[in-house]
């Protein structure tokens, strides 16, 4: 029988493919490691610069808020601004304060641009190397004129609105740049809505008798005689109002917490006048008015008895200066006690704010303003009576009537006696106000009642719903932010 045998081939080669593939498998696998790692770190250091800028940019935020807060100096005058664009404009182009480097700073008032650029250009992080940060800030709103300061908290400051751009850098890496975009507004509140506004809750807390009307004007667009609007010269009152005899009237709407018509104390108008229709409408309060008493006189004026009877006294009374026969003026630098003025003297009032206890004007005399705005602010110590003009008038040539200003938080009566250049307002929540004659009273009244039976009409000057405001203080309102 005869056998074969078969030889095998030799197998020793496969081992090493075998090794090598594997080899390769494990150095991609290693590599894709590595190059996650990579990434990963990469990513890591991309977020923590991004963080730190970002964390640069909400600092530069916070100090321009800051800055604005606490540093800026708003405008006393606006004829260089264009309050009527959005944002603000000067010299047709937007309102800015910039410290960015490329973007042009543009506001009228060049110290205040400087200031701004030093504070807010390139400022370091402490504690982080080579991270700052530049912002700039547009002006999108502003309401301009004179502003409530004689209110608790309140401020001679400027409703404006700014949008705050703040750029957050880091030293030598471009990409990590990241801006901030933020809204710094400080509203207001309007004081005077009304032609006569009272916060009383009695019959007759609004008295209008004898041919006496309201009615509306704007010294924003003209004077009186050209503004003049059959409408607008609403009255509120949380009491009634009462209107009686020949062609009495409200040129413009009454608004009450009860606004039926009938007999006081249950109804809100009671309406015997021939006037017809005697008011446009009216508005139901969903609460009653209520008006914060303002801050008293400070320092507290004296409460002696003052005498300007065409010269300054003997002694002179202090703050008062000679000009002429029947010619004096008054500083708002001094404090005056219980003043009285006769004998067809003209006093000049200043611009400024004045502390008296009381004031009486008789013998046809004159408060003349001769710059503006012209603040008295009242005290009331231990009198009958806080202000009587019946024997005098004020003289307002502005013709706006935010410059003048009549302020009493007591509860003494004030009389008013109007004329053709009577502009003002008067702010005397807890008083009783009367007219005196039948001359026009050019503003607006908050009172407590105001009686007006000798047929002087009101005219309110619709300036006043965006003047005269009390500005609140300051609050971010919204924020944003990109990377680039």
């Amino acid at each position: 029988m005869l056998t074969s045998a078969t030889r095998k081939e030799s197998e020793g080669g496969v081992a090493l493919i075998l090794a090598m593939l594997a080899i390769l498998i494990l150095s991609v696998l290693a590599a894709s490691i590595i190059f996650l790692s990579q990434t990963e770190t990469w990513t890591t250091l991309d977020y923590r610069l991004t963080t730190q800028s970002r964390y640069a940019a909400e600092a530069g935020v916070q100090r321009t808020m800051n800055w604005i807060l606490n540093n800026y100096t708003p405008p006393t005058t606006f004829t260089s601004y264009d309050m009527t664009k959005y944002p603000v404009q000067y010299s047709s182009n937007p309102v800015v304060l910039s410290a960015v480097s490329g973007v042009s700073s543009n506001y009228p008032d060049s110290t205040v641009s400087s200031a701004y650029n030093s504070a807010l250009s390139n400022q370091s992080m402490a504690g982080l190397t080579g991270v700052s940060f530049s912002t700039y800030a547009t002006l999108l709103r502003m309401t301009g004129g004179p502003e409530i300061g004689w209110l608790p908290g309140g401020t001679a400051s400027v409703p404006q609105t700014w949008q705050i751009t703040s750029q957050g850098n880091i030293a030598g890496v471009p990409s990590a740049q990241v801006q901030v975009v933020a809204t710094y507004d400080r509203k207001a509140t309007q004081e005077f809505m009304y032609a006569v506004a009272a916060t009383g809750t009695t019959c007759k807390s609004i008295d209008i008798e004898g041919g006496a009307y309201t009615d509306s004007f704007n010294t924003n667009n003209g004077n009186y005689a050209s503004t003049a609007q059959t409408s607008g010269g609403d009255v509120a009152t949380n009491g009634n109002m009462y209107l009686a005899g020949n062609n009495s009237k409200v040129e413009g709407n009454f608004s009450g917490l009860n606004t039926s018509t009938g007999s006081c104390p249950s109804n809100g108008i009671t309406n015997s006048s021939t006037a017809s229709p005697a008011y446009l409408g009216t508005t139901q309060l969903t609460s009653s008015l209520s008006y914060p008493a303002p801050s008293a006189p400070s320092p507290t004026p004296p409460t002696t008895n003052q005498s300007i009877s065409g010269d300054c006294g003997s002694p002179a009374i202090p703050g008062c200066t000679y000009i002429g026969t029947k010619h004096v003026s008054l500083s708002p630098s001094s404090q005056y006690g219980n003043l009285s003025v006769s004998a067809g003297t003209q006093v000049d009032l200043s611009a400024g704010t004045y502390s008296i206890n009381s004031l009486s004007m008789s013998g046809n005399s004159t408060l003349v303003l001769s710059s503006v705005p012209v603040i008295l602010n009242f005290q009331g110590a231990s009198v009958a009576k806080v202000l009587d003009l019946s024997g005098g008038t004020v003289s307002n040539t502005t013709g706006v009537a935010a410059n003048f200003q009549i302020v009493y938080a007591g509860t003494a009566p004030i009389t008013l006696q109007g004329g053709s250049n009577s502009y003002g307002v008067v702010y005397a929540p807890n008083a009783a106000i009367n007219t005196s004659g039948g001359a026009a009273w050019y503003g607006a009244v908050v009172s407590k009642t105001f009686t007006d039976s000798g047929g002087a009409p009101v005219h309110f000057d619709a300036a006043l719903l965006n003047s005269l405001l009390q500005v609140g203080s300051f609050s971010p309102i919204n924020f944003s932010w990109s990377k680039f």
